[in-house]
């Protein structure tokens, strides 16, 4: 099959951020069929653009076996929600031009969300190439954007994003949701629960290597690493203040990640006096990996609304895959998992005194309880979320509505299997 997959984000292991995307698009070329991927050149974690990519509309590059095609969009995403909406249409417009001018032929369009104006180039391409259109949902907007108070609840921009949204639903032959949340949230809106695919958030296959090496070596102090955005929607201030309660403890916090809101964490910790947190910014997935495979413990949290309670957050399955203890501030599909991974501690969100308490819970226990939670964690994710096999699950409905066999390797002449990275103008 030629696979068309339009996803403005597209971090490899190497760099800073998730990698769904990559994952997915290699595993579909290593089955032998032709992947073209539209995304942007700007990685959104660390606000750059490669040196080989400026000044370019679109560049081309081939990385394992998959054409990428990175198309240009306006940089300056930090500071307003404006700025954030000129990023999301400068790519929407290059990435429809690259789809309609460079992608070539299709027998399937795949489009993923966030934000939701990818599926703009994603409906526009699919319906020009005549080619089934799969439409993939990681955040549902404009709701989402309204529970974080980006948008007002009947604001002209949420009518229209509201929209928008249902004619890209109604358009796709199919529409993915990454939880089970977003999957009645969809249903809700209105999606025939037929047309409805869950594929969640998943292990990549390196982390199963790595995951193996020898434990990096502890540190004196019971480490307990959030590793992820800094943004409003992440609640983080809730671990500044479990680091307060725990300032006499022999424990640090350790931040990985960027986002608004870094700069003024940063500026509270240090007013708050808590020489014991520690922020790191933006490091490559790699070596994030390697940094909660080193934890004592690693922890995520989110807020109390019914929004939250669907959140399944890409970062929980790299920290049950570190095979280290989690900590979880949550409710819903998250807390979930922990227990039934039965890898860790959940308390209620926005409750720093409980967090506080399950840190010293576990700082408490022996390393040889923290390891076998650690362990339980990680053979739940590797039996029940291996990003091959949803990246199959994917692949063979595909295959359906297409009317191709996913067994059979694209026949179309399609980008060389190689090891290395090879880029160009497009």
């Amino acid at each position: 099959m030629r696979i068309l997959y339009f996803v403005q984000y597209f971090n490899l292991p190497d760099e800073p951020g998730g990698s769904r995307p990559y994952q997915f698009a290699r595993q579909w070329a290593r089955a032998g069929h032709e992947v073209t991927v539209v995304t942007g050149a700007l990685n959104h974690k660390t606000l750059t653009v490669p040196e080989r990519f400026r000044g370019r509309l679109i560049a081309r590059e081939t990385i394992d076996g998959v054409r990428v095609l990175r198309v240009w969009s306006y940089a300056g995403i930090r500071g307003s929600f404006g700025r954030r909406l000129l990023n999301f249409l400068s790519y929407a417009v290059t990435a429809t031009l690259a789809g309609l001018i460079r992608a070539g032929s299709a027998d399937i369009v795949y489009a993923s969300s966030t934000p939701l104006t990818v599926g703009l180039p994603g409906a526009l391409t699919a319906a020009v190439r005549r080619a089934p259109f799969v439409f993939e949902v990681r955040d549902l907007w404009p709701q989402s954007a309204v529970v974080a108070g980006v948008l007002r609840k009947r604001g002209p921009l949420t009518l229209a994003a509201r929209w928008f949204a249902w004619r890209l639903y109604r358009r796709a032959a199919r529409v993915v949701a990454v939880t089970r949340g977003i999957e009645s949230g969809l249903i809700d809106e209105g999606v025939p629960p037929e047309k409805v695919l869950f594929v969640p958030n998943g292990v990549d296959d390196w982390m199963l290597e790595a995951g193996e090496r020898p434990v990096p070596e502890r540190p004196d102090r019971f480490r307990v690493v959030y590793c992820g955005a800094h943004g409003r929607w992440n609640g983080l201030d809730q671990i500044l203040e479990a680091a307060e309660l725990l300032r006499e403890d022999p424990v640090e916090f350790v931040f990985i990640g960027d986002g608004d809101e870094r700069a003024r964490l940063e500026e509270r910790a240090r007013r708050a006096g808590l020489d014991h947190v520690r922020f790191v910014g933006a490091v490559p997935k790699r070596e994030a990996f390697e940094q909660l495979r080193a934890a004592s413990a690693n922890v995520v949290v989110t807020w109390r609304h019914p929004f939250q309670r669907m959140v399944l957050a890409n970062k929980i399955f790299d920290y049950l895959a570190a095979g280290r203890p989690v900590i979880v501030a949550a409710e819903g599909e998250m807390a979930e998992l922990v227990r039934r991974a039965g890898c860790g501690l959940v308390t209620p969100p926005e409750d720093p005194p409980a967090l506080a308490r399950a840190v010293r819970e576990l700082a408490a226990m022996r390393e040889e309880e923290l390891a076998r939670l650690g362990s339980s964690g990680r053979r739940y994710a590797i039996e029940n979320f291996h990003r091959g096999e949803l990246a199959w699950r994917l692949l063979e409905v595909f295959g359906k509505l297409a009317g191709r066999d996913p067994r059979e390797p694209s026949s179309a002449p399609g980008p060389r299997l190689v090891a290395d990275r090879e880029a160009g103008d497009a």
